[in-house]
């Protein structure tokens, strides 16, 4: 039959009454229509088949695809009264819209419900990478192996660059003991068909990066991932020909009022497919009860991006309906492709959030084909070299299904929640926004009425058209009160920074340590490794995870390449027993080497390198390597070093105060204490006797009654000068003494910071600013007072040092006279600076994809 030249129609309707087992196949029972199906591959001269009320399920339509895709003269095709569901809808639509079938008609009436799983092994399209373990007697599972060679075939590559980890397990021999067996990757037959075996099992990972590479790895840029993902799009899923619109549309047009039919004829259009918008607008009007349902499930399949999306708006007949679809699309709205990386927690059963999650998983393997052009080191989370870290599908970690992200198939329901990280950087010299843009942007996030949670997702949508300096992220962080704002917003554009050796500057605006750890398991650790500045940085990893192992590594690495083992301080590991391992020769030197390191247990320490002994040769090798960092030609003198007000001890701090209200820079204080004819060092007696000689009692012992006793003032210096002496040699050197001036440097940058606030929010006097903070006229602000009063003007920079610096008296309070130290450090230009505030639409030029949120921006 099947290979009749003369059959035009066939009808084998209700003809799977019966099933047949296959001979010494145990319960192994196969429909003979799917083995009948199979066969029509070989046929050429059908016209017309009708295979109605024979229970075929989304399998046996995928079988039909697989047979009859290139059956150039079959025209019509009756499947009525099967359990297809929008599973087995979507593969007739394909093969309905494929450009070499004939197929013109098609009846699907009553084949609108149907199960959709087979265990996980269900074929996308689109994305079809995953894990596939499929049982060769099965002819669903024969048509799906053939489906991917044909992408392979389409694709350009070769079948072993697209199966990895094949195993294959058959009978063998005489006793037919099933064990392993090589496998033959397969060939076509004269026919042009793949020839599959019938029998066994095989299980492999089809990876689609190599296929990305060829297809698009020299023709896009690296940065260009919305053009990756259109073009990705464009050639990947179905868009209906001249010939096959009429089709596809009349049959929509034949379920209106059909609710069941048309909920899955929906959801079979919204995978696989491109549509134009006056398509989805014919839908709409064949059909105007279902307009809400419409242009939420197929908006993800619409051709000409951000316009068409907002075009499709206009379509809706009330504000309500509008409403409805932008909430249920608002994860898809507020994706920008172009700087992907972030957190995301989404609903796979909802097609604008599969998208999300479809459109980054095609990414992570766009990264990875990139990080193998470049040749990059793996970062990874887990080692697989996945940008997908943090992976979590219902309430599970994805690591206990699977070993990698690109061997999970994406499952069209449950809860999909992870970080994503890209691992493109910038050149040191690409074009940065400039310092009066930028803070003209500031200036209308602080002054808008939005929430900041709206701010966050306006900021977002517009992160990819700029790139920034450390000293911008580090303003932008303090326009954000709680610790998840500042996070998502630091994530946002932490990679648009382009002088990342830098990077301390803003990395001293993290206080909380638990803080720093969440942004390090968000970014990676490798990735916000401190390459370039690691003093006073501290660490805790858990060495059973491959980037932390990683990052304990360098930290090593780093310290044998400079001082070691003094540069590695307060170090401790904890077995995974949770005995502490006192490590009495200090850590092993061979932990430099990523493969000696334990996998098990808790590594923690804290890095210390005196000036002399810092290597930045070696800092930069590791931050191109490990960072993939831009660091050719970077000189010592490019970069701010920096120390954070929270990383000294309290009396470091204290005694920085005593010469910022006595000096003018922290020069002065090391020339009088090592004396006129100095040796350019300072010894702990040195530095004893030029305390006294300036009379400074900050460290002398509290007097009066009740008073506990504490350290004495001798120990306390001591602690001091131990501090500015990281080296142990027993004397502060100049450069070890600029530890101070880098603290000076970050104390005096947090008052500008605050002033420059109070300039844009009070203007050029502050004694306006003093009435608002002093809202109770009592010419005097205690601590808390003062802490209240910032924070409600919508401050959130470090205000201990602000506060410390003013009560000059140590009272206490602060009075007004004090509060007028800082006339000194406001900005030249506070003028033009409050003026530049009060701008309207300063924004209006810049392109943001999601228009509400635009809209919302320029209202502020």
């Amino acid at each position: 039959v099947v290979l009749s030249h003369a059959l035009k129609e066939l009808r084998v309707a209700n003809c799977a009454a019966t099933t047949t087992a296959e001979s010494g196949s145990g319960d192994k029972f196969v429909p003979p229509l799917s083995l009948f199906l199979e066969q029509l591959a070989h046929n050429k001269s059908l016209t017309k088949l009708d295979i109605s009320l024979n229970h075929c399920d989304f399998r046996t339509a995928l079988i039909l695809e697989d047979s009859l895709e290139k059956h150039i003269r079959l025209r019509e095709l009756v499947l009525c009264n099967n359990p297809l569901g929008s599973l087995g809808i979507r593969s007739m639509l394909r093969l309905l819209c494929r450009e070499q079938s004939g197929l013109e008609r098609y009846d699907t009436e009553g084949c609108y419900v149907g199960t959709s799983d087979d265990n996980g092994q269900t074929f996308s399209y689109t994305n079809p990478g995953g894990k596939y373990v499929l049982d060769l007697w099965r002819p669903y599972h024969r048509a799906l192996l053939r489906m991917l060679y044909k992408i392979t075939e389409r694709s350009g590559c070769e079948p072993g660059e697209a199966f990895e980890k094949v195993q294959f397990r058959c009978k063998k021999g005489k006793a037919k003991k099933v064990g392993v067996a090589p496998w033959t990757h397969c060939s076509k037959d004269s026919f042009g068909i793949w020839e599959v075996p019938t029998d066994g099992e095989v299980s492999f990972v089809f990876n689609v990066e190599k296929a990305i590479f060829k297809r698009f790895g020299n023709s896009i840029a690296d940065s260009d991932c919305s053009v990756f993902l259109s073009s990705f799009y464009e050639e990947m899923r179905f868009t209906p020909g001249f010939r096959k619109v009429v089709p596809l549309l009349s049959r929509w047009h034949q379920l209106n009022n059909n609710q069941l039919a048309q909920d899955a004829y929906i959801l079979a259009l919204s995978k696989d497919f491109n549509l134009t918008l006056p398509q989805v607008h014919f839908m709409c009007e064949a059909s105007r009860s279902v307009v809400k349902e419409l242009l939420w499930q197929l908006s993800p399949c619409l051709q000409g991006g951000t316009p068409a999306m907002y075009l499709s708006g206009q379509i809706f007949s009330t504000i309500p309906d509008y409403i409805w679809v932008y909430v249920k699309m608002e994860n898809l709205l507020n994706f920008n492709a172009d700087n992907p990386t972030g957190h995301y927690a989404l609903d796979l059963s909802n097609c604008s959030d599969y998208a999300v999650a479809e459109r980054l998983l095609l990414l992570d393997r766009w990264e990875a084909a990139m990080d193998h052009k470049h040749e990059r080191k793996d970062t990874s989370h887990r080692g697989n070299g996945s940008h997908i870290r943090n992976e979590i599908y219902q309430g599970r970690p994805l690591s206990s299904l699977c070993n990698s992200v690109a061997e999970w198939q994406l499952p069209e329901y449950g809860t999909f929640v992870f970080d994503f990280i890209s691992n493109h950087r910038h050149p040191r010299n690409s074009d940065v926004l400039s310092d009066d843009t930028w803070e003209s942007i500031l200036i209308h996030v602080h002054n808008s009425q939005c929430s900041p949670d709206q701010r966050i997702l306006v900021l977002r949508a517009i992160s990819h058209n700029f790139l920034l300096r450390a000293m911008h992220m580090r303003a932008l962080i303090g326009y954000f009160k709680t610790e998840e704002q500042r996070s998502e917003v630091f994530i946002i554009f932490f990679l648009r920074i382009v002088d990342m050796h830098n990077a301390k500057m803003f990395r001293v605006r993290f206080e909380n340590e638990a803080e720093v750890r969440r942004l390090q398991e968000r970014l990676g650790y490798a990735t916000f490794f401190p390459f370039f500045q690691p003093e006073n940085a501290r660490f805790e990893l858990d060495l059973s995870i491959y980037d932390q192992r990683l990052c304990a590594s360098m930290f090593v690495l780093l310290a044998t390449k400079e001082k070691y083992p003094h540069n590695i301080h307060e170090y401790g590991y904890r077995r995974v027993d949770g005995k502490d391992d006192p490590m009495p020769l200090g850590v092993p030197r061979s932990w430099g080497d990523l493969n000696s390191i334990p996998k098990d247990g808790v590594f923690r320490g804290k890095y210390m390198c005196a000036p002399e002994y810092k290597n930045l040769a070696f800092r930069k090798e590791l931050a191109k390597s490990y960072g993939y960092l831009d660091v050719e030609g970077l000189q010592d003198s490019d970069i701010s070093w920096w120390t954070g007000l929270t990383e000294p001890p309290e009396d470091v701090l204290n005694l920085l105060e005593f010469f910022i209200s006595r000096f003018d820079d922290i020069e002065e204080p090391f020339k009088q204490i090592d004396g006129a004819e100095g040796n350019g060092e300072i010894t702990l007696r040195e530095l004893m006797e030029g305390l006294d000689a300036m009379k400074c009692k900050k460290f002398d012992p509290p007097k009066g009654k009740g008073q506990k006793p504490g350290p004495t003032k001798e120990q306390r210096v001591d602690a001091i000068f131990r501090y500015l002496d990281p080296g142990g040699e027993g004397s502060v050197s100049r450069e070890e003494w600029n530890i101070l001036g880098q603290l000076w440097n970050e104390f005096e940058m947090s008052i500008r910071e605050f002033v420059h606030f109070l300039v844009l929010t009070f203007g050029d006097d502050l004694n306006d600013a003093w009435e608002a903070l002093d809202d109770d006229g009592s010419q005097e602000l205690s601590e808390e007072e003062f802490h209240d009063a910032i924070e409600m003007i919508g401050y959130f920079g470090p205000a201990k040092v602000v506060y410390a610096l003013l009560d000059s008296s140590d009272d206490g309070n602060i009075s007004v006279d004090e509060f007028a130290v800082l006339e000194k450090y406001k900005p030249k230009d506070a003028l033009a600076l409050r003026s530049r505030s009060e701008e309207p639409d300063l924004v209006l030029g810049i392109d943001c994809p999601n228009p509400r949120m635009k809209l919302k921006l320029m209202s502020a």
